[in-house]
């Protein structure tokens, strides 16, 4: 199946735009705790998407830019609203497939506290979209050093420091220095990287988030990295989860002896 945006770069950019200008006047000396702006409707140069019996062939694809995860209230009600109107918008179209961006497991000082919210935010999704089958793109294992948010113009880059757990610097507490060397011993980089690493980090996120969705058919996960070495304890619980499905799925497939 081909893949598709639901929405447009243009949108992008709108929802950019009002989120900046929110986040602006609450870090105003004047400013005040306001209510996250709601966005506008999708207009016509915000999707490239309208109805037609073709779109069924399609696999739409939410934006990638949003964070479920995200600590920052202001981030994350801006991306729930952006999945609710895309998962609307693509039910209107008539879409029956749609990929959903995986949550991200790490902000800063933060680790996987935000993966009840991004489930939440995805059993409303299916609320929306009742007939449409999503697919969560996990990564096999949770490795910090591949959970960047390489995406460009992401809402996760507008958090602000205080809910992540950050130093003025940008950087905290529980972290260690990496510096990088040429052959002279020079040192040409020096990064942070989180101490903090869980093989079953990925597989704890989806147990949390199908549990929320009570077990919903309609949703799924799919593997967006493929990783050759896996340990071993985290290969026997993905082997055993698959074998269950595999002996269920025997159960109701063969009929009954009747003596």
């Amino acid at each position: 199946m081909l893949t598709t945006p639901i929405t447009t770069p243009h949108f992008h950019t709108r929802v950019l735009t009002l989120l900046s200008n929110h986040l602006d006047r609450l870090d105003s000396p004047s400013g005040k705790d306001d209510a996250v702006p709601t966005i506008p409707p999708l207009s016509p140069l915000d999707t490239p998407l309208a109805p037609g019996e073709s779109l069924t062939q399609l696999l739409g694809v939410i934006s990638p830019w949003i964070d479920l995860c995200s600590p920052d209230p202001a981030v994350y009600n801006v991306s729930r609203q952006v999945l609710e109107l895309e998962v609307a918008y693509a039910a209107f179209c008539g879409l029956g497939n749609i990929i959903l961006p995986a949550p991200k497991l790490h902000h800063g000082k933060l680790h996987g506290e935000g993966v009840t919210q991004y489930a939440y935010a995805i059993q409303e999704a299916l609320k929306i979209g009742h007939y449409i089958h999503m697919s969560i793109s996990l990564s096999m294992m949770d490795n910090p050093d591949q959970d960047v948010d390489d995406v460009i113009g992401s809402v996760t880059d507008k958090a602000r420091g205080r809910y992540m757990g950050l130093l003025e610097d940008g950087h905290h507490k529980d972290s260690i220095e990496i510096e990088e060397k040429d052959e002279e011993g020079t040192v040409i980089v020096t990064r942070k990287r989180p101490v903090k690493f869980d093989f079953f980090g990925s597989w704890d996120a989806w147990h949390v988030i199908r549990t929320v969705c009570k077990y919903n058919t309609r949703l799924c996960v799919g593997k967006n990295r493929i990783a050759l070495l896996l340990h071993s304890s985290l290969l026997s619980r993905v082997c055993n989860f698959f074998v269950s499905l595999q002996f269920l799925w025997s159960l109701s497939v063969v009929p009954r002896r009747i003596s």
